[in-house]
């Protein structure tokens, strides 16, 4: 009930007693002016006769009866008395006029008062004669009716201007809660232009203070965000190691290219794959491997200012760089990528050789679609590994039987029902123990036994559509794992996978035979996919996390949008873009906005996972954000794990 409602509800609580009290009490005096009319009216009669009767010598008995009925037909008259009567001295009618007028009175009123009528006897001295008036309770009925609708009539004047009263009232008290609700509502829609609350009470002083302040403070620091973001959304068009455009970049670029409305005009895409890469992280180690990258990058940037064919220059994930450049003569191309791969050899720390660098080349107009244009790229990239230069165009080679080759090798790894599988801690530093581990699957060619790079692999599965068969391969192991250890372990599920329906299914039908195992299970998920499937995103978080498993956000601060997401699944853990956790030590930048994401996940009881930290300075300052929980090769490198 509204507070008005009550406050109107008690005034007239209120009104009905003090009416009541007044009805009673008006009772009260009406009855007693009743009795004391009557009684002045019996002595007043007592007296009338006897100056009448000594006035005659000695009056007849009909003259005394003429004397009687004047006297009670006078007596009559008034108007609270309804009978007059004469009496002897035992009580015997000697002459009476009018009747009693209980036969007359309202029901309501006999409830109200139940007494019978008042009678008034008085001597009138003659042979012991008495008379006697009898009140007439009618009367007192109707006139006490008349108080009544009096009385209510006021107090119903009254009631009526008490709640105009009161709600003119609550509209005044209410409108400063009113203008702090309005206010808040505007921030909660980021809304910070209104201007402050005023208000001509003091008693809201507080109210109003407090809500003009957190507007106040949340504008600003919803500003700084905001300008954090766009420095943010520049810096991860960026790869942080090398400063070239990333594969976000790239793949925003192509879609310019490929747009319908763009121009139809022939471009070149070269894809260039570090071959060294992985045996010089494997054997020097990660530093040497991040200089040789950044030589490559240097290599590719000093070609490109060379080439005024080439445009741009990307680099996609790992090993795996990107030029764009207007379609080049075989002459012009074969130098510039001779010019590539010596270079490449220099800067290698590797001295074994072998080729350094393996390259793929297509062209693509407009009317092609991004899935063509990689499968392309990709089988040159396959048929230049086979080749004595170490590239190939794909315009040369069989596409057909590329991906042939590609499914070949996929279906084959599923078929056999095993990989390899790695782990890598998550550590909570505050305890120097590990919260759970990841795990990734790594497979083997069925050719050459080498472990098939991830960068090769996932795109092929992606345009195969065997991305949830792979991930059903390493979920089925890693479960088989988690049976002969006491570890918790997280499987990475990707964004085919979960928008899945079939994985779906599978995957929580899986979880439910294992139940015991859940609680040590968690599922690692991109925050992508909270933005690209969010309904079913959700439902099979919610699904995992009622059979015991949690679950893991990867990628926070790369999407805002999917912050609706983290508050309907409330995840165990997110993780943060890597891409904000390199160098933060010397990024003021990032510390900023790595803070307020921190605050964003505390804020919903997430705890905050740092990933691809790599040394002590990185650690020490995310430590200090409220990073508690970190992973990346400052702890530990991916490890094979082995429980049998």
């Amino acid at each position: 009930m509204k507070l008005s409602s009550r406050t109107n509800l008690g005034i007239v609580t209120l009104l009905f007693l003090a009416f009541t009290a007044l009805s009673v009490a008006e009772l009260r005096e009406l009855q007693a002016h009743v009795s004391e009319a009557v009684t002045l009216q019996a002595e007043k009669s007592a007296v009338i006769y006897k100056n009448t009767i000594s006035q005659l010598s000695s009056p007849s008995s009909q003259t005394e009866q003429l004397v009687f009925d004047s006297l009670l037909e006078s007596a009559v008259a008034q108007p609270y008395i309804s009978a007059a009567a004469i009496i002897d001295e035992n009580g015997k009618s000697i002459v009476q006029k009018g009747m009693t007028s209980n036969s007359r009175v309202p029901s309501w009123f006999s409830l109200i008062d139940p007494s019978p009528d008042f009678d008034k006897r008085v001597s009138l001295g003659t042979g012991g004669s008495k008379l006697v008036l009898t009140s007439n309770k009618q009367e007192t009925a109707a006139r006490f009716f008349a108080t009544l609708v009096k009385n209510a009539a006021a107090f119903l004047v009254l009631a009526v201007l008490l709640s105009l009263f009161v709600i003119l009232m609550n509209r005044k008290i209410k409108r400063p809660i009113y203008e702090t609700v309005k206010k808040l509502n505007e921030i909660a829609s980021h809304n910070f232009t209104s201007p402050d609350i005023t208000v001509s009470s003091k008693d809201f002083g507080p109210l109003i203070d407090a809500a003009n302040s957190l507007s106040n403070t949340l504008s600003s620091k919803f500003d700084e965000l905001k300008r954090q973001s766009e420095l943010f959304k520049k810096e991860a068009s960026k790869d942080a190691l090398t400063t070239l455009a990333n594969r976000g970049a790239f793949e925003r670029h192509m879609r310019a290219l490929l747009d319908k409305n763009a121009p139809s005009q022939e471009k070149e895409l070269v894809i260039v794959r570090l071959a060294h890469l992985g045996s010089i992280n494997a054997k020097l180690g990660m530093v040497p491997g991040d200089s040789y990258i950044k030589a490559v990058a240097n290599v590719l940037l000093e070609e490109a200012k060379n080439n005024n064919n080439v445009r741009f220059v990307f680099r996609l994930s790992g090993g795996d760089f990107a030029l764009l450049s207007e379609p080049m003569e075989n002459p012009i191309r074969e130098i510039m990528l001779t010019n590539i791969a010596k270079q490449c050899a220099t800067v290698s720390p590797l001295r074994d050789g072998t080729k350094a660098v393996f390259m793929g080349i297509t062209r693509f107009i407009s009317s092609m679609s991004m899935q063509q244009i990689m499968e392309n790229v990709d089988s040159a990239l396959i048929a230049a590994m086979k080749t004595s230069n170490g590239w190939q165009l794909a315009s040369e080679i069989s596409k057909v039987h590329s991906n042939s080759q590609w499914r070949e090798r996929l279906n084959f790894i599923v078929s056999q029902q095993y990989a390899d599988i790695v782990i890598q801690p998550v550590m909570d530093t505050e305890q120097n123990v590990p919260a759970y581990y990841e795990t990734s699957g790594r497979f083997k060619d069925k050719d050459t036994n080498d472990v098939i790079p991830m960068a090769q692999l996932i795109p092929a599965s992606e345009r195969l559509d065997l991305i949830p068969q792979v991930d059903k391969l390493v979920t089925h192991i890693v479960l088989k794992k988690l049976e002969v250890t006491s570890q918790q372990v997280a499987v990475n599920l990707s964004i085919a996978s979960v928008a899945n329906a079939e994985f779906r299914d599978w995957l929580v039908k899986e979880i439910a035979k294992r139940k015991a195992l859940s609680h040590r299970l968690l599922f690692e998920i991109e925050d992508a996919a909270l933005i690209q499937h969010r309904e079913v995103t959700e439902s099979l978080c919610r699904q995992l996390i009622s059979l015991g498993s949690r679950i893991t956000i990867e990628r926070f601060g790369d999407n805002f949008a999917s912050l609706a997401g983290l508050r309907a699944i409330q995840p165990q853990f997110v993780k943060l873009s890597g891409r904000l956790t390199q160098g933060i030590h010397t990024n003021k930048d990032n510390q900023l906005f790595v803070s307020s994401l921190v605050s964003i996940a505390k804020g919903l009881n997430i705890k905050v996972i740092a990933e691809m930290v790599e040394n002590e300075a990185e650690s020490v300052a995310l430590i200090k954000l409220g990073v508690d929980h970190q992973q990346g090769y400052y702890f530990a490198k991916p490890a094979l794990w082995n429980v049998y």
